[in-house]
């Protein structure tokens, strides 16, 4: 008899994952990756992955004002000091179109910019 929970997780009737808002993956959705099984062998349960995520553009960003680097400046205390989360660090690579994240404070006097969460509009001057 197959387990009443691995059924309805297969068929979706039950999130699988709980994220909250501020998270990078918080709008990305999950997939399932089923493996064919071998001749002979039970099918695997299905692998549950995030989708992938693309980075937004730059440009969708209203810019608040810049912040000019420090040697010693790490993400996640810039994070804190400039958005209030030390969570929310991944805004900040976004907003400045930065695909590694250990090297977004390098080099020292780089110019971050401070925006607002994607898709939120500015003043009609910014």
């Amino acid at each position: 008899m197959p387990d009443p929970l691995q059924a309805l997780l297969a068929a979706g009737a039950v999130p699988t994952v709980s994220l909250p808002p501020t998270s990078r993956y918080a709008d990305v959705g999950v997939t399932a990756h089923v493996r064919p099984p071998d001749p002979g062998e039970e099918p695997a349960p299905p692998v549950p992955y995030f989708r992938r995520r693309l980075c937004p553009s730059p440009e969708r960003f209203a810019l608040l004002h810049e912040y000019a680097t420090t040697a010693g400046d790490r993400r996640d205390l810039l994070a804190s000091g400039l958005l209030g989360d030390p969570e929310l660090w991944w805004r900040l690579a976004d907003a400045n179109g930065v695909i590694d994240p250990a090297r977004m404070t390098l080099p020292p006097g780089r110019r971050l910019r401070v925006t607002l969460a994607e898709g939120v509009p500015g003043a009609a001057d910014a």
